[in-house]
């Protein structure tokens, strides 16, 4: 680039991230989501919201709002974390508007904070398509959101809390209808109209067994961990009762307290029951898996899933396959958390102002990359960011020196680009590379 090494610096680069406030930032993401509207047509029909949180290193005793403790979804209860919510598109998961909040906020309330930028958002939007479907986890719905949501102009597709709705629940599956959508292979549904949240919706009860699957398997995992710890309790029990043992040992009320805390966990409380059996010098317990629960809980809870909706004309195949693209907001979230390409970490920064900034560049780096994986997409080439950038990344350009025939000695010297598989070369083409490259194709 044409400047100097000095206007590069370590602070030349905080001294620029200092004009931009909380304000400019969202000048700034509006006029991008404008541009992604007009020259880009990004499809705006279906819109997903989902938040998540990033790790920070800030020190415990920095004055920071944004960086707070709070449920983080990497388990590291040590560090300070950032909330982050996106409105992406369903069209290869483009940013179109982004909420950062402190990270001890829960989902509801930071769904209701968000609610009147959605809303601006909306009327953005609309230029484009008046009929706009918004798609978010049931996490974020509360009955007041939902009020909030309803007198909007989007419509929307949600989840609902299965133990709120044991009525929905007890539907025999003998009532569930199949699919012939190659999608919904394995799923079957049953669909009703019930009042939720004060309204008539739609709901559709699924039931999934890929998602039963990956829950039994949970199941059993959990299981195996929880009777091997019972069996080592029951170890240390029987040893704290031989003569001349040390240690206080047990009572009925701790070990009550320690049975209770081992077969704590989703499902678990559920099917794995203990009993303490005591007597005057003498203290024991069994433990089994309570089969019939279990029996129970597979027919009537295991691989289903509440989807809501005021999209009464839609199908129930609709339905679903609406709320299944919110996996394209999670892999934005996996992009973000990549560690070579789009990623928010290692973040070095301490200050409100700061993590604004960089939560913002971050954001454009996956807009830019989103719009490339999906101009790559509509060529024919289905790549994913990380996959795509690891294509590019191995095309270099390289300069080869000769020995010079001529009187005054200087080497010749020589551009060339390094070889390339078609694949590469066919990204090459379609991003305009050899353009901007001193050597010849």
């Amino acid at each position: 680039m044409p400047v100097s090494k000095r206007s590069l610096s370590s602070q030349r680069f905080w001294d620029h991230m200092g004009y931009l406030d909380h304000q400019a930032i969202a000048a700034i993401e509006k006029m991008f989501t404008q541009r992604l509207i007009e020259h880009f047509r990004v499809d705006v029909r279906t819109l997903l919201f989902d938040a998540t949180n990033f790790d920070t290193y800030v020190n415990s005793q920095t004055h920071c709002e944004l960086a707070q403790r709070g449920h983080a979804k990497s388990k590291r209860k040590d560090l300070r974390i950032i909330g982050l919510s996106l409105l992406v598109s369903a069209d290869f998961h483009i940013p179109l508007l982004s909420y950062l909040y402190p990270g001890n906020h829960n989902d509801p309330t930071m769904f209701a904070n968000v609610i009147d930028d959605l809303v601006d958002r909306y009327k953005q939007l609309a230029t484009q398509c008046q009929d706009i479907t918004l798609i978010f986890d049931g996490g974020n719905s509360s009955r007041a959101n939902m009020e909030e949501i309803s007198e909007s102009h989007y419509a929307f597709v949600t989840s609902l809390t299965l133990t709120h709705h044991q009525d929905l629940l007890q539907i025999p599956l003998s009532r569930f209808e199949s699919f012939s959508e190659p999608r919904l292979s394995g799923t079957t549904a049953h669909r009703k109209k019930k009042v939720v949240w004060g309204q008539e919706r739609t709901v559709v009860i699924t039931r999934s067994d890929k998602l039963l699957a990956g829950q039994l398997a949970g199941i059993q995992a959990a299981l195996g961990k929880k009777r091997k710890q019972l069996w080592q309790l029951w170890t240390k029990l029987h040893n704290s009762q031989k003569p001349h043992a040390r240690g206080k040992g047990y009572t009925v009320q701790s070990l009550q307290k320690r049975l209770d805390a081992i077969t704590s966990g989703q499902y678990i409380s559920e099917i794995l029951k203990t009993n303490i059996v005591a007597s005057k010098n003498h203290l024991d317990f069994h433990f089994q898996t309570d089969s019939t629960a279990f029996q129970r809980l597979k027919r009537v809870r295991l691989g289903k899933r509440i989807l809501c909706t005021d999209r009464h004309d839609w199908s129930t195949e609709q339905i679903i396959l609406a709320s299944r693209a919110q996996s394209c907001i999670e892999d934005a979230f996996k992009d973000m958390k990549n560690p070579h390409w789009v990623s928010f970490s290692p973040s070095f920064h301490w200050t409100d102002q700061k993590l604004r900034v960089h939560f913002f560049y971050c954001l454009i780096a996956l807009t830019l990359s989103s719009l490339l994986v999906r101009k790559a997409h509509q060529a024919g080439n289905r790549l994913s960011i990380a996959a795509l950038y690891e294509q590019l990344s191995d095309v270099t350009e390289i300069l080869n020196f000769y020995p010079s025939d001529s009187k005054s000695g200087r080497p010749k010297a020589e551009y060339v680009l390094s070889q390339r598989s078609p694949l590469q070369n066919n990204l090459c083409q379609l991003f305009n590379v050899y353009a901007h490259s001193r050597a010849t194709p």
